[in-house]
């Protein structure tokens, strides 16, 4: 399976224990390939801490989430539907992604003699190592912190701060080069989260006889940032949305008002947080000169229409009403759905953010000639004509502040439109409030 967006989702449902208790096939065939079965703990960690998080939170969640599958590294698109005791799961999207160069390789892989193992337990400790794996280790290292250990066994550089930085964010671990300290060996690593652990597979080089230099450091801040600190990040920014959430909510008993009233405060600040994380890895990835966006087909009516389902919790809250195209009106058009997704995403936030509470927002699509058009209407007090390119500068937020953006959403909305072949722009209507369109071609 090598699509992009799929005809049929993937289906499956997660109890809240964690165990896979129904699913279709190709989720059943990914879980085995992660060492699991089903009835048992889903053992791709990145679906069943999601699934969790959405059960304990009581909120209908859905991101894209990227997993190790065999030899194949896979970006999902999932929506997750939670009951008080499980959670349903329906994958929309599903993309093997390029396979990624060795890191300090610029040829073809040397040839592979011995394979080794290292397996650590789910908080990290070292349980099991074979083969040359194990050389060099003393007893006292098995139940040892594994990110210390492998930094001490290995050189390190940017491929070491990657794997370690992986490995703390419990995601799959790229193929990349290590050079043992002590004895000049060289490995070939690649790795990924387990049922009940993290495993690293090491395959020795015999040739070349040399050590494999890390590269040089020559990337930028911001790709530093994206590779090595945003994945870190992430996962304390999200047991502390989840943690203040639960104590908010009182979900474990009752507590003092301004208590509560604290822990909202905190899980906002670190959901401003995530959204920043985010957004400054999207900075990277559209910056990159060889950045290209995938090329689906896609219908903008069932974009408009997600959209309107994920962000009606938060309109619901301001009185405000997302109107959608009708369900028979079909707009093709020729872009990366996760993108689309995300662009329109923004601008219907960004929508309801500085819209009047009790007012509406329009989604309309349409096809113009060779293109496909998808436009948010709203009704607040629309863009004075100086600022609509200014607005689409990086980090500008026409002097607002305490809103809780990044000044970045419209920027790389732009990048990404076009990316993909299109291009967003925005004016203001006839009786007032702002119109953002995104052209994207249809063939």
């Amino acid at each position: 399976m090598s699509g992009a967006q799929l005809i049929n989702p993937i289906s499956g449902e997660v109890d809240a224990d964690g165990r896979l208790v129904s699913a279709d096939d190709a989720l059943v065939r990914l879980n085995e390939r992660a060492g699991g079965r089903k009835n048992e703990l889903l053992a791709v960690p990145a679906i069943k801490t999601l699934a969790l998080l959405a059960i304990k939170l009581q909120m209908k969640l859905s991101r894209a989430v990227r997993v190790a599958d065999d030899a194949e590294h896979l970006e999902l698109w999932i929506e997750i539907d939670p009951t008080p005791d499980k959670a349903r799961l329906s994958i929309i999207s599903w993309r093997v992604l390029p396979e990624v160069r060795r890191t300090g390789s610029t040829s073809a892989p040397a040839p592979i003699v011995h394979e080794n193992v290292m397996k650590f337990d789910p908080v990290g400790r070292l349980v099991r190592a074979t083969g040359d794996a194990s050389h060099g280790l003393m007893p006292s290292d098995f139940g040892r912190d594994g990110r210390a250990l492998l930094a001490s066994v290995f050189e390190g550089g940017a491929a070491l701060d990657s794997l370690l930085s992986s490995m703390s964010a419990s995601i799959a671990v790229t193929s990349c080069s290590l050079t043992r300290v002590s004895d000049g060996l060289v490995f070939h690593v690649n790795g990924g989260s387990v049922a009940n652990g993290f495993e690293l597979q090491f395959e020795r080089v015999e040739e070349p006889s040399t050590p494999i230099a890390a590269p040089k450091e020559s990337v930028a801040a911001g790709a530093l940032f994206g590779k090595n600190l945003a994945p870190v990040l992430r996962q304390p920014l999200g047991r502390i949305i989840a943690n203040a959430e639960t104590i908010g909510s009182e979900l474990q008993g009752p507590i003092r008002e301004n208590y509560a009233l604290y822990a909202r405060d905190i899980a906002n600040a670190a959901r401003h947080l995530s959204a920043l994380v985010d957004d400054l890895g999207d900075l990277e990835a559209v910056e990159r000169p060889d950045f290209k966006a995938a090329r689906d087909n896609i219908e903008l009516g069932d974009v408009a229409r997600r959209v309107a389902g994920l962000l009606a919790l938060k309109a619901a809250d301001h009185r405000i009403s997302v109107h959608t195209p009708p369900e028979d009106m079909l707009v093709p058009a020729v872009a990366e759905f996760r993108r689309t997704l995300q662009i329109i995403l923004n601008l219907v936030n960004n929508a309801i953010r500085y819209s009047p509470d009790g007012t509406n927002i329009f989604i309309d699509i349409a096809t113009v000639d060779a293109e496909a058009v998808i436009s948010v209407r709203d009704q607040g007090k629309g863009i004075d004509p100086a600022d609509r390119e200014k607005i689409f500068e990086k980090f500008e937020r026409l002097g607002r502040s305490g809103d809780g953006g990044s000044g970045l959403g419209l920027y790389i909305s732009r990048r990404l439109a076009r990316a993909m072949g299109g291009e967003l722009h925005v004016e203001n209507a006839e009786d007032g409030g702002a119109i953002f369109t995104l052209r994207l071609p249809n063939s």
